[in-house]
């Protein structure tokens, strides 16, 4: 617990700054502006979202194991800033299990580790709160408490303490695949590099979700690439029943929908249900047993030839600061993100082959410039 800082308004404008120019926005799916975040109100306590509660995800997991002292070094930055009383760091039973040193690093930060039931959705804002602290989401108390993923003060910490700009993204390919991983990549890299690494599909016909089966939605996979905001992919044969079950008129099809639907209705009204229940829901519990690995790619790994960096977040649009045929290096500002101000950086060498207010395209080149 941290009772001696006292709230200091230029130093949370001075985090708010340096978020905004290196790109920090919230990388639990949101894409919030954490600048903006952080200059709403005063906050008296703390709570590190890595319940990572979506079936087959588990790139929170990944930053606590293999940048858990960078978490934590962001943690303390927003406690000494803000003057916060309580800091809590909230894991679900299912990885506080595999981050046997986390407790001991956190209490050197002044953090407490909440290891939380394995219950969906345990990742939303309200139903942390209550499970964390035993407070209702829309009582008083409930605006002072702030609520930022791992990643993100991750990322906070990098910005503050090495002027490192957001250039890559954590994420998790999992389901229907050769090597269930999680990965950090470029932001920009195109979902097929995501596949490769993950040692391709295990079915040749196959369906992809962008940030889960639950809450995230099915995209055509030659037009995917990773955001500021994904959390992964859930690789599924396209006879699966997530994929196949809306489109069916058989009678326990329907029903199987009508079901989810239900389950999906409850749940966003807080009602939290046994995670277990919601892999056997979407027929995924087969896939929960595979161990996840890590991998850091490092660019000159990419073989994609062209990574697309696009908008997050509600407002989705750029105000770019280079344009078609201009040469850009790793980490140089390429577009403001309207909506919060939040600048936007190239993740690799390149030269732009598009920038507009939907997105910026990059060609990679070589550090001596050649194609």
């Amino acid at each position: 617990m941290n009772t001696s800082a006292a709230f200091d308004p230029r130093a949370v404008q001075s985090l708010a700054d340096c978020a905004r120019a290196h790109g920090v926005v919230g990388a639990g799916g949101g894409g919030y502006s954490l600048a903006d975040k952080l200059l709403a109100r005063q906050y008296q306590t703390l709570i590190i979202n890595a319940a990572q509660s979506e079936p087959l995800i588990c790139k929170d997991w990944a930053a606590l194991a293999h940048y858990g002292q960078c978490v934590l070094d962001g943690a303390k930055l927003l406690i000494d800033a803000l003057g916060l009383k309580k800091s809590f760091i909230a894991v679900r039973e299912e990885f506080a299990s595999q981050l046997p040193d986390l407790p001991a690093a956190a209490r050197k930060a002044g953090v407490i580790v909440a290891r939380l039931p394995d219950v969906y959705p345990l990742g939303y804002e309200k139903v942390l709160m209550r499970e964390v602290l035993g407070i209702a989401p829309d009582s008083p108390a409930a605006q002072s408490v702030l609520v930022v993923n791992a990643e993100t003060l991750r990322n906070l910490a990098w910005a503050v303490l090495r002027q490192r700009p957001v250039t890559n993204k954590l994420i998790t390919v999992s389901g229907a695949v050769a090597k269930p991983i999680s990965l950090s990549v470029p932001v920009g890299t195109p979902f097929a590099e995501c596949l490769a690494l993950a040692g391709g599909a295990t079915s040749p016909q196959f369906a992809v979700f962008h940030n889960g089966v639950l809450a995230g939605e099915a995209v055509d996979p030659v037009q995917s690439w990773v955001t500021a905001t994904t959390l992964g992919y859930v690789v599924l044969p396209a006879t699966h029943s997530a994929v196949t079950a809306a489109q069916s008129t058989d009678v326990m099809n329907q029903r199987l929908v009508e079901r989810r639907a239900a389950f999906t209705a409850n749940v966003m009204t807080g009602r939290t249900q046994a995670m277990s229940a919601a892999y056997a829901l979407y027929d995924l519990t087969s896939y929960r047993r595979a161990r996840h690995v890590f991998l850091g790619v490092s660019v000159s790994d990419v073989r994609a030839d062209v990574l697309n960096i696009v908008p997050v977040g509600r407002a989705r649009s750029f105000q770019p600061c280079v344009a078609a045929g201009e040469q850009v290096r790793r980490g140089q500002v390429i577009a403001i993100q309207i909506e919060g101000q939040i600048a936007r950086h190239a993740s690799v060498d390149a030269v732009v082959e598009r920038a507009t207010a939907d997105g910026v395209a990059l060609r990679r080149v070589t550090m001596d410039g050649s194609v």
